[in-house]
């Protein structure tokens, strides 16, 4: 897990250094020990007027993903001379931030900036394993435009970026210049642009085709409201996996996205409206493999090449796959980490035991056996199913969200059953695709750490989507659709 602590600092510098703009961006530093990586540094510096500036200074360790952050706290800090110093209040410690060192006796190095500290007696304030000392040079794909807003520039577009100055309100420009006059246009807004702007509170957009990556206001105060965002539909992909459609049929919602996104377990890649079949004759309501295009449904082409599809897709055939079909809000406001899950023909494996025991003792009811259904792979959240022991001709079975080896909210899902199936478990019997092992398709955070779980129950007739919502210590169970499943199209 990401661990941030927050040292608020002071900065000041020179303005001798020509324009403010000459050494306003981003700078980089990776911390190598027999050529293995250590921590990657990252430096911005954000210039407010001829002489002052604002920066953010991140140090993230390889191993654990340890994260220190120093920022000045959106004072803006008077730069005097070619270097500045700073000494926290609260500790016996220093940090000097040269902008022109030198690299023999009045020789400056260019796009540099030097930082060094001195820690004098007591604690120091960050884990003495993290390293500071380092030359941090400048990396050219970024610039900040007059009004504080830094930019990562790919080709000929840009877009927003991280360690810019993100407050109140943000207004994305259709384009804007860059070093040396340049005009870029600015594609929309990256997933860590505002990992380090708490105090936003709006952002507005100028081009409708301008996209905002996945998880990028999840750090922000701008509103999030479960019951009013736009929820994803589940689609299918045609052979190539570069194409997804969405089946509809009477009496559905009908897909209408402006700006989609097609998600596939932690991968999100964007999409566009590519046809629609729902008033074309002939076209069948369902999964229809044998003939992807006669699928009655609204249909979206990925804006990805082969080489990103194919990693996108790494180990699925189109017929193993259900993704989403997302809106941008829903990706924006949401992260979607990395998971590994259970998938046909793989073994099944069963939850730990102490999880048996806590959702045994919440619902008092004897464990006949459980199944782990997905696991993140950063080991803090688990998708665990558990089936009870039958009783009175009831099968129950419960979705159990685990988080550090706790349960922490439930689904519980009960069916009558016939005097035959007794003795046996409910995983695959026909009934409406609610029990056995559902296919994860993702898994989404909210800005609030919950999670909401979309999942696809084939069938050898039928596959049925739903998701688990987190509420509390409940998963609320939502039911999207079902598709029948076409075996023989002529």
């Amino acid at each position: 897990m990401l661990k941030k602590l927050f040292l608020f600092i002071a900065f000041a510098s020179c303005c001798a250094l020509a324009s403010a703009q000459d050494w306003g961006g981003r700078y980089v530093y990776e911390y190598l020990d027999e050529d293995k990586t250590l921590a990657l540094g990252d430096l911005y510096l954000i210039p407010v007027g001829p002489d002052k500036a604002e920066f953010l200074l991140t140090v993230t360790m390889k191993d654990d993903g340890y994260t220190m952050v120093y920022d000045s706290a959106g004072e803006p800090v008077q730069l005097t001379g070619s270097q500045f110093v700073y000494k926290f209040p609260e500790f016996d410690y220093t940090l000097t931030f040269d902008l022109a060192p030198e690299v023999d006796e009045g020789v400056p190095m260019e796009n540099t900036v030097m930082i060094s500290e001195h820690l004098g007696e007591g604690a120091p304030p960050y884990p003495v394993d993290i390293m500071i000392d380092a030359y941090y040079r400048r990396d050219p794909d970024y610039f900040v435009a007059p009004n504080g807003y830094m930019y990562h520039v790919s080709g000929e577009t840009c877009a927003l970026a991280c360690g810019g100055i993100y407050r109140g309100r943000v207004d994305l420009p259709s384009t804007v210049v860059g070093p040396f006059g340049r005009v870029y246009k600015v594609s929309g807004i990256e997933t860590d642009a505002f990992a380090f702007s708490q105090k936003l509170t709006q952002v507005t957009i100028s081009d409708a085709g301008q996209r905002v990556a996945p998880g990028a206001l999840t750090y922000t105060e701008i509103p999030y409201d479960w019951d009013k965002i736009a929820k994803p539909f589940f689609a299918y992909p045609g052979p190539e996996r570069d194409c997804f459609v969405i089946p509809w049929e009477e009496g559905y919602v009908r897909p209408e996205i402006g700006l989609p996104w097609v998600i596939f377990k932690q991968n999100v890649a964007p999409a566009q409206k590519c046809g629609d079949t729902t008033a074309k004759e002939g076209a069948m309501a369902g999964r229809v493999d044998q003939d992807f295009r006669l699928t009655k449904g609204v249909f979206y082409q990925l804006q990805a090449s082969k080489d990103e599809v194919n990693k996108m897709f790494r180990g699925y055939d189109a017929m193993e796959i259900e993704a989403l079909v997302a809106d941008a809000d829903f990706v924006a406001f949401h992260t979607f980490p990395a998971f590994g899950r259970w998938k046909f023909p793989e073994a099944e494996r069963s939850a730990s035991s102490d999880v048996e025991e806590q959702v045994a003792k919440m619902y008092g009811r004897e464990v006949m056996y459980s199944r782990r259904a997905a696991w993140l792979r950063n080991g803090y959240g688990e998708l665990d199913i558990v089936e009870f022991t039958h009783k009175d001709h009831q099968a129950m079975v419960v979705f159990a969200w685990v988080n550090g080896g706790e349960v922490e909210a439930t689904a519980c899902l009960t069916t009558d059953i016939e005097s035959e199936f007794e003795d046996s478990g409910v995983w695959n019997v026909d009934d409406e695709g609610t029990y056995g092992i559902p296919d994860v398709v993702t898994i989404a955070q909210d800005p609030d750490g919950a999670v909401t779980i979309f999942l696809a129950k084939n069938a050898a007739e039928s596959i049925t989507c739903f998701a688990l919502h987190q509420k509390g210590d409940k998963l609320e169970l939502i039911e999207i659709d079902q598709w029948y499943r076409f075996v023989d199209v002529l």
